[in-house]
């Protein structure tokens, strides 16, 4: 079972040592201050800048905490999405507050569902959630300016400062993962959408039932299905189109939605690049005409390529299940205390929702090999003839592939509808399509259309006696398999920069790091010969970046 490429990315950073504004001067609460950015930097700190009544804040949340007043308010970790602070008052209570920034939207609606979605998981599937103690989805109306949510602090440890150390208690937390994944699995919901309280929907989905018919869960007079907020249906200008963002009755409407959202932004917005822009990409990539058919031909072949209907079952599911956002105890047995940052949840179909939980999926050394089944993880053959240091290291790498494999196991024995999701035969060729169907104006046509390829050679395996819905014209796909190697040599000669560079999305460093990785990727963009390497440098001013697109 392998951990499948999700298009929604986190990428929350600690404050280092927190940010704690002195006197009036909160622009750094409301500034990005947690790293830099090598190129298109000025955009970048546009969309992560919000500002916001902080007295107000602290009036709010000293109520909240049966508190006078807020003595300490710091800054913690932000992300694109988001700014953390903790608050501690007068009573010795701490809170944690939560402020979305520009990128989220809508952010009426997100910080409604993730309210609602966390309250459903702490009240109704008895997990581990953060109590909600104060919230506002409307900035206008807020006496704080801007949408807000106050919850309680979490007494411990973030589980990546102890994932390494752990021996024989790893099984304990895996175990206690796979209980809060099995309530995942355990209601199967009416429609495709997002969590809301029952008042926040309109009056037509307040008559939609919560759960699916003979289904009985908690909740059904609180909660209901209500429009998707996952971000890539959204993001940009996409959030200015007048179109259906749900909710949906079945997987195909979800998906055609999906498709036709980007249609009409592609259609609306997508403005070629100019001839001498040097990121313009060649022939029809820059046509928006090319772009659309090749979205149609993708919604030709999705009928008749989806799973059965127990693995299409709308479910909730927390699709960001890594070592930052579990808490645990410093020491002792590592009993799960926290689950946070449910932002942007929704109900999907099964078969999109489970994955493999990032916090145990092992991508470490490459000399531990991981065998399929229930075969134990394996040192290398010439295990012996490395140094004591390598041998220790490699060790420690093998205990990390262990816990891989025994969360893999835990899943396929206690959790089946779960594991034949993520096992169903072409899964692989099924999902990628359906992922990326939202990204071609900015990775390119070449990566849809590859999968679409793919799925072609395996269609009578997929859809025994039907025929493939698509005939392509013959000089596209010559073009497409004359230059696709070409492009992924160009795509892999980018991810050596990134690895030598330590880039993280969009090419964030460290603050520490900047100036030295600023100098050495002038060097680069100095030495770069486009024609060789395949294509531009991407990482300079201009270029394409995830967040912007």
């Amino acid at each position: 079972m392998k951990l499948r490429f999700r298009i929604k990315r986190r990428d929350a950073h600690s404050s280092d040592g927190g940010t704690l504004a002195k006197g009036s001067d909160y622009e750094q609460f409301f500034r990005y201050t947690s790293g830099r950015w090598i190129y298109n930097e000025r955009e970048q700190m546009h969309i992560r800048y919000v500002s916001f009544d902080v007295d107000a804040l602290k009036r709010v949340a000293a109520t909240a905490a049966d508190a006078d007043r807020c003595v300490q308010m710091v800054k913690t970790a932000e992300g694109s999405f988001n700014k953390i602070f903790l608050l501690t008052f007068d009573n010795g209570k701490k809170l944690i507050a939560k402020i979305p920034c520009p990128l989220v939207a809508p952010r009426r609606l997100c910080t409604a569902s993730e309210v609602a979605t966390m309250d459903y998981a702490r009240n109704i599937l008895g997990l581990p959630v953060p109590c909600i103690l104060s919230w506002s989805a409307n900035a206008d109306t807020s006496e704080v300016g801007a949408e807000y949510i106050l919850m309680e602090h979490i007494q411990g440890v973030e589980l990546r400062k102890r994932m390494n150390d752990f021996k024989r208690e790893a099984t304990h937390f895996v175990d206690q993962l796979v209980d809060v994944e099995c309530k995942f699995t355990r209601y199967r919901f009416s429609q495709i959408g997002s969590i809301y309280y029952k008042e926040d929907v309109s009056l037509e989905l307040q008559r939609h039932p919560l759960y699916a018919e003979g289904v009985v869960g908690g909740g059904s007079d609180r909660f209901r299905i209500g429009p998707c907020v996952d971000w890539d249906i959204w993001r940009g200008t996409r959030s200015d189109l007048a179109i259906n963002h749900g909710p949906w009755p079945n997987t195909l409407s979800y998906i055609k939605a999906i498709v036709d959202i980007e249609k009409r932004w592609l259609s609306t917005f997508a403005v070629p690049r100019k001839p001498r822009d040097p990121f313009r990409r060649p022939e029809n990539e820059n046509v928006v005409d090319a772009h659309i058919r090749l979205l149609d031909n993708f919604l030709a072949v999705i009928p008749s390529m989806l799973p059965p209907d127990e693995l299409c079952a709308p479910v909730l599911w927390h699709i960001d299940l890594h070592a930052s956002n579990i808490f645990v105890p410093p020491e002792g047995p590592p009993d799960i205390l926290g689950l946070i940052d449910w932002q942007g949840i929704s109900v999907r179909p099964l078969f999109l929702q489970a994955t493999f939980a990032a916090c145990v999926q092992y991508e470490g050394d490459d000399r531990i090999t991981i065998p399929p089944g229930m075969a134990a993880p394996m040192l290398p053959s010439d295990f012996e003839s490395y140094s004591e240091k390598d041998k220790e290291y490699l060790k420690g790498q093998e205990r990390l592939a262990v816990i891989h494999k025994y969360y893999e196991t835990r899943v396929r024995q206690r959790n089946p509808l779960y594991f034949s999701s993520q096992t169903y035969p072409h899964i692989e060729h099924i999902i990628p399509p359906i992922l990326g169907a939202s990204r071609t104006w900015y990775e390119g046509m070449h990566k849809l259309r590859q999968v679409l390829l793919e799925l072609q050679d395996a269609w009578e395996d997929i859809a025994p006696g039907t025929p493939f819905p698509v005939s392509w014209d013959t000089d596209e796909i010559a073009r497409h398999r004359k230059a696709y190697p070409r492009l992924m040599e160009y795509e892999e000669s980018i991810e050596k920069v990134v690895k030598a560079l330590q880039l993280e999305g969009d090419g964030w460093v460290t603050n520490e790091r900047y100036d030295e990785v600023r100098r050495q990727n002038k060097d680069i963009i100095r030495k770069w010969k486009s024609k060789e390497l395949g294509g531009p440098y991407p990482f300079r001013d201009g270029g394409r970046s995830w967040f912007l697109s």
